[in-house]
């Protein structure tokens, strides 16, 4: 099994998870971050080529190589990036939307080659802003949500080329305010249930809202995160954290065979799994937003399942395997997380040194380990010690003594202490010298 990344220095690397290496390709970018990745190739291919958004809005297609195939632009600071129907969807912050056409044509590619131009020719639209986050429809790839702070849930047709659908916020609360709109994640649950448009929206105070795009425009029922289970701990403390934290990743995926589950994160670095087997049945719930009995109503109708362990810093992106039995996260920690979906121990965890933005993983399978000369399904063993990767280009970070690989405590420990120990003696021994002068 092997995925993607992206950092804030514009690097990308790949991450072999079996044989525990990694492997990077492009150079260092001031200003750069790599915000996207996604898969650019063509439908009987998608990973044939890999598609690229930085921070200035500079979009690229390369091969899994590393080799720049084809460029175009747009605007700064892209939230979404993802293969829709007429090609390459880019979603930026101010509402700028940009479809690089003939990326996602199966006539642009050959076996192994990218045939378009040196430039990409790019469409754009604009969309209310701010965005602060869009998904296409799996189901249908002409449309796609999109929505912001004050901008609530929206749903765009890139066939009729306008809004066709637009949320509406929930009533006042118990003392006459207007609830705010801060929308952080969106994502389809179609793929699940293709009969209803059902989208789940992540807030920024910590909750998750659930439309049905076929029913109504309010939101079928509001979860409060950390209401009644699953509250996070307030870091080091241990004691129960009642803050309401920002969700600013989720992910919908089938998981564990025929289970589909909602994976969401906070800026705390807790990832939290919701069962979603009664969604395609749920109806509006009858109390009003606010009210305990809403919330009661909203924890029966997206169960809490299980939490994530061994997590720090905040989760920025998340992706699951094809398969459903793994998925990576990766955040401002600068370690990339990769949990069995079904399990509770940590598969691994890889230090990158740099704060990561987001992961894409590869449809290649995860390798079952060998043990005593027999392969046991279902057991893993641990991580092998850190090994040293030497990466080209990489002479002018000599400065950098942190290598690339895979975590081990056990043996930082021992490191820290051996040159803890070394100190010490090179200390005694200027000691000595001084006396005997």
């Amino acid at each position: 099994m092997k995925f993607l990344t992206g950092d804030d220095t514009g690097l990308i690397k790949w991450v072999h998870v079996e044989n525990q290496k990694v492997e990077r390709f492009g150079a260092r970018r001031k200003g750069e971050a790599v915000q996207r990745l996604c898969w650019a190739g063509p439908p009987d291919a998608p990973e044939a080529a890999l598609g690229i958004a930085y921070a200035s809005g500079a979009l690229e297609l390369r091969d899994l190589a590393g080799r720049s195939l084809s460029s175009a632009s747009t605007s700064p600071e892209v939230k979404c990036l993802q293969a829709c129907s007429a090609g390459l969807l880019a979603v930026s912050s101010d509402g700028t939307a940009s479809v690089v056409s003939e990326w996602g044509q199966a006539d642009a590619f050959s076996e192994s080659a990218f045939q378009g131009g040196a430039a990409a020719t790019v469409e754009q639209f604009q969309l209310q802003g701010p965005v602060a986050t869009a998904a296409v429809d799996p189901c249908r790839p002409s449309r796609f949500a999109f929505g912001g702070l004050e901008n609530d849930v929206k749903i765009y047709d890139l066939e009729r080329k306008e809004v066709v659908w637009t949320a509406k916020n929930v009533r006042e609360n118990t003392l006459c305010l207007r609830v705010p709109v801060k929308v952080n994640t969106v994502g389809w649950a179609t793929k699940m249930c293709p009969s209803r448009s059902l989208i789940t929206c992540g807030t920024g105070d910590g909750k998750v809202r659930v439309y049905d795009a076929n029913a109504q425009r309010r939101p079928l029922f509001e979860l409060l995160i950390g209401y009644l289970v699953g509250s996070g701990t307030g870091g080091w403390t241990g004691a129960v954290d009642d803050t309401k934290r920002p969700q600013i990743c989720s992910k919908i995926a089938q998981v564990r065979g025929d289970d589909w589950a909602l994976l969401i994160a906070d800026t705390l670095g807790v990832i939290r799994e919701y069962d979603l087997r009664n969604l395609p049945k749920a109806q509006a719930a009858a109390a009003p937003p606010g009210r305990k009995a809403h919330w009661k109503i909203a924890n029966k109708e997206l169960p809490f399942r299980r939490g994530f362990r061994g997590t720090m810093g905040a989760i920025r992106d998340m992706d699951v395997h094809c398969s459903g039995d793994a998925m990576v996260a990766v955040g401002l920690g600068r370690f990339a997380y990769v949990f069995p979906t079904k399990g509770r121990n940590m598969i691994c965890k890889v230090y990158l040194k740099q704060k990561m933005n987001c992961v894409l993983m590869s449809s290649e399978a995860m390798k079952k380990e060998e043990k005593d000369g027999k392969q046991e399904e279902g057991e893993e063993e641990p991580p092998e010690d850190d090994k040293e990767v030497d990466e080209p280009g990489d002479e002018e970070l000599e400065e950098d003594k942190v290598e690339e690989g895979f975590s081990d405590d056990e043996a930082e420990d021992a490191a820290a202490q051996g040159a803890k120990q070394k100190r010490r003696k090179a200390s005694k021994g200027k000691t000595k010298k001084r006396k005997a002068t």
